[in-house]
């Protein structure tokens, strides 16, 4: 027991030193629960850590994927993909599920903000793949960033849509506002062309919850977004008014469309000079081919409102190209085929995982099937053990051990009684009533086959001595000429000696059959190289040792 405390204290001290071996720096944790609160403190603490103090590479791969998370976070122009490749090749075989989710993420996140979207869905759906069903933060922020990828590359089977409410319910099941109104905002964008009420009623919800949060960045796009929606549903008065709210807030507008958006509104309102106005304004930076879709819808209903039928069907060729090329736009194709590739592969994975399961399940069924069958088998035969033990322990004489009891009685010491009670198990199973054509279970007499147990001392020292008594020491001449044999040996010697059948040996053992008996019988006179049977070996010492 003590040795075993030994070596229980010695794996506890290992244990603990290799827990103190793997033990995260504690500025990368610290880092790390900025990251979303304070991203810009965040990286601050990663930039001011000398790479060389970093103990081990599980640091310095935490290190990588931390420092590459925070430079996302606040919008840093990352060059290159050598420090989440760093991350990935570590974290991949290193046990860590959310770390090596988190470093996929952000490894697609490079080839997004890099223009390549087919790319990015790739490790985005890796990632998606990786990530455990509990890993709400993950899964939120990958089904963010993908919602925006097929939104931003016009993606139609309302992908963007699925993915965004995606990532609102998982933003809500951690309860972060920040990202719950980045979500709801998507989510409205994606119901705009589709769905004006639904998508009413999320910029809403978005517009609230921005007063709340009292963030003025995203109620100025909630303004913007709403006012398009308006727009497209012929509301151009609440279209203005939400234009002009978001001006409001900024004191200019933040992109190009925004500017080229009111400048429509007021065309549409008939009121040309402010439509003008707008469109004029200097930009704020070169147009994407979104910014001149809508700078051409602008200048088209200008020239509609000025009857300048001419200029508008020359303004709507040039309009009708760009959207046409903006709806075939090849990334979309790609973006689809890789979705459908991966949903492909997910699918093939769990059919595969069924089958398994199905071979599992099988290989179960016949393994249980064959205990079942083994454990029947050994009942019945244990059953029919049992029943012939009987009928042979039934078959002898009630009188046979008469004469051991009057031997017995005449030592009056603690032995007699053990033996006097074993006798009595003998006979009570002469006299039973037991049928064989029943269920020896139903009988108690069955429970009275019941070990004699090598460790009951008080009853084999005293057969012991018993034999020694009657026959000038015949065990301890035995212990002396056969050291090869165990105790258990020795204990099954002065049996034989108190001249029991082998149904009664087999009672006093706690067997089911005197066949184990014989099998004894045998390995003993090997061990003791007798010639004969070992009954009439152990017989011709009896005679030869009697006491009076």
């Amino acid at each position: 027991m003590r040795r075993l405390f030994y070596i229980s204290f010695i794996f506890l001290l290992i244990s603990i030193v290799m827990s103190c071996g793997r033990s995260v720096d504690k500025r990368l944790e610290h880092a790390d629960t900025l990251m979303w609160t304070n991203p810009d403190s965040s990286l601050a603490i990663l930039e001011a850590i000398n790479r060389d103090s970093l103990q081990d590479d599980e640091s310095f791969a935490y290190y990588a994927l931390l420092l590459t998370q925070a430079q996302f976070r606040v919008d840093y122009a990352i060059p290159s993909d050598s420090l989440i490749n760093i991350a990935i090749n570590h974290f991949c075989d290193n046990n860590n599920r959310e770390h090596y989710t988190r470093s996929l993420l952000y490894k697609g996140a490079y080839y997004e903000v890099h223009n390549n979207p087919v790319e990015a869905i790739k490790w985005y759906k890796k990632a998606e793949g990786n990530a455990d069903a509990a890993d709400y933060r993950n899964l939120a922020q990958i089904n963010l960033r993908l919602g925006n990828l097929y939104y931003n590359n016009f993606a139609s089977n309302n992908l963007d849509l699925e993915k965004n409410k995606e990532a609102l319910r998982y933003y809500e099941k951690i309860d972060d506002k920040k990202m719950i109104l980045v979500s709801l905002l998507n989510t409205a964008n994606s119901l705009r062309a589709t769905d004006s009420k639904s998508a009413k009623d999320f910029y809403n919800r978005a517009e609230l919850l921005a007063q709340e949060l009292t963030d003025s960045n995203h109620l100025y796009l909630v303004y913007i977004n709403h006012s398009v929606l308006c727009q497209k549903d012929s509301l151009f008065n609440e279209a203005k008014d939400y234009s002009i709210k978001a001006w409001d807030i900024a004191g200019r507008f933040k992109e190009n469309s925004d500017y080229y958006i009111l400048g429509d509104i007021y065309a549409r309102l008939g009121c040309l000079d402010s439509a003008e106005y707008y469109l004029k304004l200097p930009v704020v930076n070169e147009n994407t081919a979104y910014d001149n879709v809508v700078r051409y819808k602008c200048m088209m209903d200008i020239e509609l409102s000025k009857n300048n039928l001419a200029e508008y069907n020359r303004l709507n060729k040039l309009y009708e190209h760009i959207v046409d090329s903006l709806e075939h736009n090849k990334n979309k194709y790609l973006l689809l085929k890789e979705e459908s590739r991966f949903d492909k592969s997910d699918s093939l994975n769990k059919k595969a995982k069924i089958s398994i399961l199905k071979n599992w399940v099988t290989w179960t069924a016949a393994a249980l099937c064959t205990i079942f069958i083994i454990f029947t088998v050994l009942y019945f035969v244990k059953k029919h053990n049992t029943k012939k033990l009987i009928e042979e322990l039934r078959n002898e004489h009630i009188s046979k051990y008469n004469s051991l009891r009057e031997d017995i009685d005449k030592l009056d010491n603690g032995f007699s009684s053990l033996m006097q009670s074993q006798i009595d198990v003998f006979e009570e199973i002469m006299a039973s009533g037991y049928s064989p054509n029943k269920d020896p279970s139903d009988y108690k007499i069955t429970h009275k086959i019941k070990a004699i147990d090598d460790s009951n001392i008080d009853f084999w020292n005293g057969l012991r001595s018993y034999i020694n008594h009657s026959y000038d020491g015949l065990i301890d001449k035995i212990k002396n000429d056969y050291s090869i044999l165990t105790e258990s040996d020795i204990n099954f010697i002065g049996l034989i000696c108190c001249e029991f059948s082998d149904a009664a040996i087999a009672v006093c053992l706690g067997l089911r059959n005197s066949s184990s008996v014989r099998s004894r019988r045998r390995k003993i006179r090997d061990k003791m190289k007798i010639n004969g049977l070992l009954d009439v070996y152990l017989k011709k010492m009896m005679i030869k040792n009697p006491t009076d």
